[in-house]
């Protein structure tokens, strides 16, 4: 009979290399939860924040101004107040990262509400200000890429655009879209649409069952890869319990109207990510905090970073 004997030193030494790397592990883990729960505590926050009544020229829509403006500031962007008069004057929120990029990726959604006769507590939670707090959630989470990996990078720059104008203030609950502030900002070349290598726009999230298209062609490649990241992100365990967003559908004749209009006029790539169907809420004072999806919410936001992040750090990607 074979007898083993073990080293004791060789035992003990093993037996701590595995204890260290466990420790190591559960450091890990400990801070990946903790970054996540920061993340959410600041996107709640955020969205706590742009819950206003916020049509035009109401003291809620001044309010939501300044706070875009001052969160753009704290995450190092470059702002702007893109100021137009019209009818009634508007203000486009704009924030640069790497401005003197030779082209530009960038993400917009508006900001305002529409006003209601129906109700004036409306606070158009999906249609906008869902959008909105994505938008800023993202960019915190890339806040260190952004200002380190990304930073002074001399090809590409990001630009968030949160426009104003876009809903009417007539009281009607109707589909009448004005879209002023992305019209005054294509035609005032706010930024140059020579260098704007690609626009998504973002509205109506949200609401339960939504589901995500491709609305162009043109841009059928990039809208793949999202449905690819949430197939991914979903067998790696980080998503949530939730519907399947983003299917490799072509709903190529079915766009609604919406601030990415101005681009397409202008020949510019276009993505759309808006749901299939308007949520049932849609123009209703409902339309609030209570009625929002949250698996569908924390999914899109995550769905969204992983995208932009490939697309900032990875030039074979910006090709598709």
């Amino acid at each position: 009979m074979a007898y083993r004997i073990e080293h004791p030193t060789i035992s003990r030494i093993v037996w701590w290399l595995l204890g260290v790397g466990f420790v190591l592990l559960l450091i890990q883990l400990m801070r990946r939860s903790s970054s996540d729960a920061i993340n959410e505590q600041h996107f709640n926050a955020t969205l706590d924040q742009l819950l206003l009544p916020r049509w035009l020229s109401s003291v809620g829509h001044d309010q939501i101004a300044y706070f875009l403006i001052k969160e753009l500031s704290t995450q190092g962007f470059t702002t702007t107040y893109d100021e137009v008069w019209n009818e009634l004057p508007y203000t486009n929120v704009v924030g640069i990262m790497n401005p003197q990029a030779k082209q530009f990726l960038l993400l917009s959604c508006h900001y305002d509400s529409k006003y209601l006769d129906t109700s004036e507590e409306y606070v158009s939670a999906t249609d906008g200000a869902v959008s909105c707090a994505i938008l800023l959630n993202m960019a915190k989470k890339l806040n260190y890429f952004l200002h380190n990996e990304f930073a002074h990078n001399p090809d590409l720059g990001l630009v968030l655009v949160f426009f104003d104008a876009h809903d009417s203030v007539d009281g009607y609950v109707d589909s009448t879209l004005p879209l002023l502030g992305s019209k005054g900002f294509v035609k005032a070349e706010t930024v140059s649409l020579r260098q704007i290598r690609l626009v998504i726009s973002f509205n109506l999230i949200g609401a339960p069952d939504q589901i995500f298209m491709s609305k162009y062609q043109r841009t059928y490649k990039l809208h793949e890869r999202l449905a690819d990241i949430e197939q991914e992100l979903r067998t790696s365990g980080k998503l949530s319990d939730c519907h399947q967003l983003f299917h490799k559908l072509k709903d190529h004749d079915n766009d609604i109207a919406d601030d990415h209009y101005a681009f397409l006029e202008k020949d510019i790539p276009v993505m759309h990510v808006v749901p299939y169907t308007y949520p049932e809420v849609w123009l209703q004072e409902t339309d609030n905090l209570q009625h929002l999806h949250w698996p569908t919410i924390r999914n899109m936001n995550i769905i969204i970073t992983q995208f932009v992040y490939e697309y900032l750090n990875d030039v074979a990607f910006r090709t598709l």
